[in-house]
């Protein structure tokens, strides 16, 4: 019966944690150098990640919004992050998540006119029981 129960424990944590990774491929305008926008649900914090195809020619930078109530927002900056055209793919862990609840993203690129999202995801803060 102990066996059973860490089973179904770990297949619910398993099938709860799935639809908690999205993506999104929304743009704000036409040339769109981001091939995705994903988040992903991880203990205590959220995973983004990005790549980008097209490098760009200007500076430009990375804003990261979240809403933690909505995907219609309102939205806050959460942090900054700088393009390097040697870097393809990004990767941003955003640990500030006080609770077990969905939070939503976007991604502007500042100086690019490009805006990515919403994409969402719920952090967990409790382990599968073993």
């Amino acid at each position: 019966m102990k066996h059973l129960f860490t089973i179904i424990a770990v297949a619910l944590v398993t099938i709860a944690t799935l639809p908690a990774m999205a993506a999104s491929a929304d743009k704000g305008s036409e040339g769109a150098s981001i091939a995705f926008l994903k988040a992903q649900s991880v203990f205590r914090a959220v995973e983004l990640r990005w790549r980008v195809t097209t490098p760009y020619e200007k500076e430009v930078s990375f804003q990261i919004l979240r809403s933690d109530s909505f995907a219609e927002g309102p939205y806050e900056e959460i942090a900054t992050v700088p393009y390097n055209k040697e870097n393809t793919d990004y990767l941003y862990y955003d640990k500030a998540v006080p609770s077990e609840s969905t939070y939503y993203y976007k991604l502007v690129v500042i100086g690019g006119g490009e805006t990515y999202g919403p994409v969402s995801a719920r952090p967990f803060f409790s382990l599968p029981a073993t």
